[in-house]
């Protein structure tokens, strides 16, 4: 095989199993213990046939109100026997803290911790489907509950340092407050936020007055959390401190624990949402950067394609080992009971989903593959749900379809291949900050902007485009940038994109680029901010109607595309029109600026494929890879459903195709590579396809119904 994988191709970080690089690749596991279940008698059952079935990981969940069971009083015990178990079974374990579930004690002595919702009311003690267990929500800005939040996790460090049975701590089950009714408004809350705004603010109240209009805001003690979601400056500084607030919780965690064991291992694991979840807190990259192994959760809630999640978890953790920290084993049963089958919510109950699933997970770069639960609760809303194995902990059809994943996976002659990654992807998908939070203070919702977020990458994707989900951070890794929903943004991203694209960048940016800054202030002239002269046109029309453009088309060179939310028109000035809607107005523009690139639609076209999913709409996202003046690395134009993925170590010296079927029935896959960038010769199976082989530069291999063929390119 010839090789001429360029660097900014190859991926960005070397791999390296930093914790125990001397065991198997890959990470096959569960969820086991949650106070009180599994039942204590099969224990040692349970773990024998976790350990013959392939098995190597077991995460416990100790919950803050289980084990502090009283002021400076502690147990741990059941806890201490999942380690002994660990140790007799050669089974790794990690604890899961969960700080955010206080003890009840604390709960009835400082009452005026209790998380305060935005209504006045405040959080009232419970039951939690997810464990079982009580659960009672405490503000940790509150000094009280930090400092019995900071007692516990010390304790927990102290007592299990040094226990052999112990891999390491997951520090926060999902990185997210899951949504805005999460968030506190207690007077602690209310102290946090306004030192946050007194930095922010460089300890200036009249700066505060201007930026937020609130010219009659006496002193500091006048500025209150706001409690309604409105477009206006005071709720993006609300959602910014939100997100600031939350990592650096993260962060006491990491450091607590850390102070107390300078060498465990110390994990995190996200909702794989960073597209939707940044007004609730729920941001992959920065809670990856705080963690020395990162993961995530990912089931039918996600409401995005699960590539989307494996590649947005690789982008941000950054080189570091990652994990799918929860997958879907079995059905959910909670609140099913409608006219309406809930089909997402049985879709895992069919092993070659699991399989499917596990695949996808793999193909995007993750080194583990954890479930939820070993085996299901016996109580609650979510009894009987996700587990691998029966109720009793009996083997299951699933359970089998997971140990024959774990013998592959682990079979030694599969090392090489888990030293590759996916190579970087020919497309960088911008995520907005700004844009994702004025978003939801305007509509009370991130749909649109996720919407067409995950429509930009699902066009890329359905085209056998690799784009990567990446941050402005990320930029100078690309040729190539998309930006979907890209109406609201700093003037510090406006220059960068400027200077990227003078440098010799290609631009492609939807609908109302750049229309509001990063306080929602919309600007008079547009594009705003230079960027009329980056697009080469100035507006000519707007209509900010979402409800009107559900089916909005406009014609391109390049044929029919579909949007979405907004409907903007151009009048050209340096630029050159590209695609025109139905009245003849220009929808498109494109135009050089410097060395680089630029076009400019006037809608959202990812809303417009998420929504419709038109097969000619691809044609706009296809033709973008040829305006970069690159070649598409992979061409499978005849396989519906097939996901095709190169992997490379980090010399280009062993690299491999991935071939996932996602339909349900068996593909032949033809694949053609890039010949200016691997010249392929042959092919040796490392899974599925015995018989695929090379013919005039085409690779040949049979794809199994929901499963994937794995190539080592010769």
């Amino acid at each position: 095989m010839k090789i001429n994988l360029s660097k900014d191709l190859l991926p960005r970080h070397p791999f390296v199993k930093k914790y125990a690089p001397n065991e198997v690749p890959i990470e096959i596991g569960a969820v086991y213990y949650r106070r009180s279940n599994p039942p204590q008698h099969d224990w040692d059952r349970d773990y024998t046939v976790a350990k013959e079935d392939g098995h190597t990981i077991f995460r416990h969940w100790l919950t803050w109100n289980v084990a502090h069971i009283a002021p400076d009083t502690f147990d741990w015990e059941p806890f201490d026997r999942q380690l002994e178990l660990s140790v007799k079974h050669g089974i790794k374990s990690i604890i899961a803290e969960h700080i955010y579930e206080a003890p009840d004690w604390l709960y009835h002595a400082c009452p005026e911790g209790r998380l305060e919702y935005a209504d006045g009311s405040t959080h009232s003690s419970s039951m939690g489907d997810s464990n079982a267990t009580g659960i009672t929500r405490m503000c940790l800005d509150h000094p009280e509950v930090l400092k019995q939040a900071q007692l516990f996790l010390s304790e927990l460090s102290k007592h299990y340092n040094g226990n052999p049975g112990l891999y390491g701590y997951d520090i926060w089950n999902e990185c997210s407050l899951y949504d805005a009714s999460s968030m506190c408004f207690c007077i602690s809350t209310q102290k946090a936020f306004r030192l946050w705004l007194r930095e922010k603010y460089d300890d200036n109240l009249n700066s505060l007055r201007e930026a937020w209009r609130r010219y009659s805001l006496s002193c500091w003690d006048d500025v209150e959390l706001p409690r309604r979601v409105q477009p206006f400056p005071d709720t993006m500084d609300m959602l910014r401190f939100r997100m600031d607030n939350a990592i650096d919780f993260m962060k006491m965690r990491y450091d607590t624990i850390r102070e107390y064991d300078s060498k465990i291992m110390i994990a995190a694991h996200g909702n794989a949402k960073t597209f939707c979840d940044l007004p609730a807190c729920g941001d992959d990259y920065r809670a990856g950067k705080l963690c020395d192994v990162y993961g995530y959760t990912y089931w039918y809630g996600n409401k995005c394609s699960p590539v989307l999640a494996g590649d947005m978890i690789r982008i941000a953790s950054e080189g570091k080992e990652y994990w799918r920290a929860e997958a879907i084993g079995n059905a959910d049963w909670q609140n099913r009971g409608g006219e309406v089958p809930m089909l997402e919510k049985e879709v895992m109950r069919d092993p070659e989903n699991i399989r499917l699933d596990a695949m996808i997970t793999l193909a995007t770069g993750a080194r583990g593959f954890l479930n939820p639960r070993w085996r299901a609760l016996q109580d609650g809303g979510l009894f009987n749900s996700f587990g691998w194995y029966n109720l009793d902990g009996s083997r299951s059809a699933r359970s089998q379809q997971i140990k024959d994943i774990a013998n592959w996976a682990n079979n030694p002659g599969m090392k090489d291949m888990w030293d590759a990654m996916p190579v970087r992807g020919q497309v960088g998908l911008l995520f907005l900050t700004d844009s994702q939070l004025f978003c939801h203070a305007l509509y009370r919702s991130t749909d649109y902007y996720s919407l067409s977020y995950q429509g930009a990458y699902e066009a890329f994707l359905d085209s056998n485009i690799q784009a990567d989900p990446i941050f402005m951070e990320h930029i100078d890794d690309y040729k190539l940038l998309y930006l979907p929903y890209p109406a609201t943004m700093t003037d510090a991203e406006t220059e960068s994109l400027k200077r990227w694209v003078k440098a010799g960048g290609t631009l492609i940016a939807e609908g109302c680029f750049g229309y509001f800054g990063e306080n929602g202030h919309a600007y008079d002239s547009q594009p705003s901010r230079g960027l009329a002269e980056l697009c080469g046109a100035k507006q000519d029309d707007v209509s900010f109607a979402p409800d009107m453009w559900h089916e909005l088309e406009f014609l391109t060179e390049n044929g029919k595309a579909g949007g979405g939310v907004y409907r903007q028109s151009y009048t050209t000035t340096t630029g050159r029109a590209i695609a025109w809607y139905s009245d003849g107005s220009v929808a498109g523009v494109e135009n050089t600026y410097g060395k680089g690139k630029v076009r400019t639609y006037g809608s959202m076209l990812g809303y417009g494929y998420k929504l419709r999913g038109v097969p000619e709409y691809l044609n706009v996202f296809r033709s973008a890879i040829h305006f970069s003046g690159q070649n598409p690395l992979i061409r499978c134009d005849c396989n519906a459903g097939l996901v095709s993925r190169i992997c490379a170590d980090t010399e280009g010296k062993n690299v491999f195709l991935w071939c996932v079927n996602t339909q349900s029935y068996p593909q032949r896959a033809i694949v053609r590579i890039d010949p200016e960038t691997l010249e392929v010769s042959a092919v040796k199976p490392l899974r599925n396809s015995p018989d695929a082989y090379v013919n005039n530069g085409l690779i040949y291999a049979d794809v199994p119904g929901r499963d994937a063929t794995v190539l080592r390119l010769l």
